[in-house]
């Protein structure tokens, strides 16, 4: 059993180690249950199922929750068979986040838990932050900063436009990374 958290901003290949993390359960014959939000229907396609999909669109198939339904998952078949859960878009499991990861810690399986760690506002986004005290391990990622060009590092995820409220799903016509310096200019 263990946890593994992920953060960073938009375009930080946050989706990228979703990927790699089933592959290698995959090599090693370990069932995975990769699991996000159903809010996040950027990518859905009406012809295939619900998937974890990268903005090169690449993906992998996942299983549709509730953003206050996490604990169901629980009780599914899937996840009593899975050696490793995968949830994505973490920041939109408020509430339910933390006690969920705490159960699956004790039934012994192995998490691994990406999310945006901040909002466009830079304001912590949902519960992704507070895991760290439970966590193995914390990654934060970087993107490049639009702005700069140049390949400066980007820790931010800045709105383009005005938003009405902090869940506002959404992608490359929303959202752009920068560094510190872009998200004040």
């Amino acid at each position: 059993m263990s946890l593994k958290v992920v953060v960073g901003p938009m375009f930080a290949g946050k989706t990228s180690e979703i990927q790699s993390v089933v592959r290698r359960y995959k090599c090693l014959e370990k069932p995975v249950l990769v699991l996000k939000p159903n809010i996040d229907t950027r990518f859905l396609d009406p012809d295939s199922p619900m998937a974890v999909v990268s903005h090169d669109r690449t993906s992998v198939p996942a299983r549709a929750v509730g953003i206050k339904n996490l604990m169901e998952v629980l009780s599914w078949s899937c996840y009593a068979e899975a050696t490793a859960i995968v949830i994505d878009e973490a920041q939109f499991f408020q509430g339910c986040l933390i006690p969920f990861v705490k159960e699956a810690i004790q039934g012994g399986k192995h998490l691994t838990v990406v999310g945006l760690d901040s909002d466009a506002e830079q304001n912590p986004f949902g519960d992704v932050l507070a895991l760290g005290s439970l966590a193995d391990s914390i990654e934060k990622k970087t993107a490049l900063c639009k702005r700069c060009g140049d390949g400066t590092a980007a820790i931010f995820t800045r709105a383009l436009g005005s938003r009405s409220g902090q869940v506002e799903v959404g992608g490359a016509e929303l959202y752009e990374p920068v560094c510190r310096r872009h998200y004040h200019a």
